[in-house]
């Protein structure tokens, strides 16, 4: 039950976070991961929250899917820019 209410908890911001680093990030798809990571631990600290590591390995497998899912769905599309 605990990992239901963190995906749901942190999906809205994976999400947003994804697109927002697809759209402005120019790296492999490795390197944007890990910007997409960073930056919501980043945006944490700066709120004063830290994120456990366990959830840290939760929101990274996420953004694996969301990435996944992105690409099958077409909203992200090889050598094209993100869709807007």
């Amino acid at each position: 039950m605990k990992t239901l209410l963190l995906i749901s908890k942190y999906l809205p911001v994976v999400m947003g976070t994804v697109a927002a680093v697809e759209q402005t990030v120019h790296a492999p798809g490795s390197t944007k991961a890990q910007v997409a990571l960073n930056t919501i631990q980043t945006v944490s600290a700066i709120a004063g929250q830290t994120i456990p590591e366990p959830q840290v390995q939760l929101i990274s497998s996420m953004i694996n899917g969301v990435v996944d899912t992105f690409n099958k769905t077409g909203v992200f599309t090889k050598g094209a820019p993100a869709a807007q």
